[in-house]
C-alpha cells in the first residue's frame, strides 16, 4: 500500500491520542463550591478557584489560612476538579504541589475527605476552608456552610462553569 496524506494523517493521530489526558465525565452544573460560613467570601471567579486548589492563594481576604478539603482522587468529583478547574492531570497536580516547597513556597493546606457529606462536615467546622461537592447534596446543607457563586453564576444558573 502506498502511503497517502490521509493515512499518515491518520498513523499520526493515532499514534499521540494515548497521549493526551482523558478528560474526566462531569455533568454541567454537577459541582458546587462550599465554604465556612463565617467566611465574607461570596464569589469567585474561575481563576480565583484555580490559585486556591492549586495552592497559589494561602489566605482569604480575611486572612484566614485556606485548608482545601479534597475528595479522593479515585473520586468522579476529584477527577472533574481536575479537568474543569485545575486543568491538569493528577500526576501534573501532585508534583505541582509536592514542588511547592522547592519553588520557595508554602504548599497547600489539604485534608481528604472521603465523601461530599464528609467534606461539608469539615468545611463547616473549619472557617477557612473550601471544597468542591456534588449539587446534589446542596439540599442537605449544613447551616454552617455556604455555596459560593462561580464566575457571579450560582449552581442551577444559566452559564455556571461548574
Amino acid at each position: 500500500m502506498k502511503p497517502t496524506y490521509r493515512n499518515c494523517l491518520a498513523v499520526i493521530v493515532f499514534a499521540f491520542l494515548p497521549c493526551t489526558h482523558a478528560a474526566a465525565q462531569c455533568a454541567a452544573g454537577g459541582l458546587a463550591v462550599v465554604v465556612n460560613k463565617a467566611n465574607p467570601t461570596d464569589s469567585l471567579s474561575m481563576a480565583q478557584l484555580r490559585k486556591l486548589i492549586m495552592g497559589d492563594v494561602h489566605a482569604w481576604p480575611d486572612q484566614k489560612k485556606i485548608l482545601l478539603i479534597a475528595r479522593d482522587p479515585s473520586s468522579p468529583v476529584y477527577k472533574c476538579v481536575l479537568s474543569m478547574i485545575v486543568r491538569m492531570s493528577d500526576s501534573e497536580y501532585h508534583r505541582y504541589v509536592m514542588n511547592a516547597e522547592f519553588r520557595g513556597e508554602e504548599p497547600v493546606q489539604m485534608k481528604a475527605a472521603d465523601s461530599g457529606a464528609t467534606a461539608v462536615k469539615v468545611v463547616g467546622s473549619a472557617p477557612g476552608s473550601i471544597s468542591v461537592v456534588e449539587t446534589n447534596l446542596l439540599s442537605t446543607l449544613r447551616p454552617t456552610v455556604k455555596v459560593v457563586r462561580i464566575n457571579g453564576k450560582q449552581p442551577g444558573e444559566a452559564g455556571y462553569p461548574l
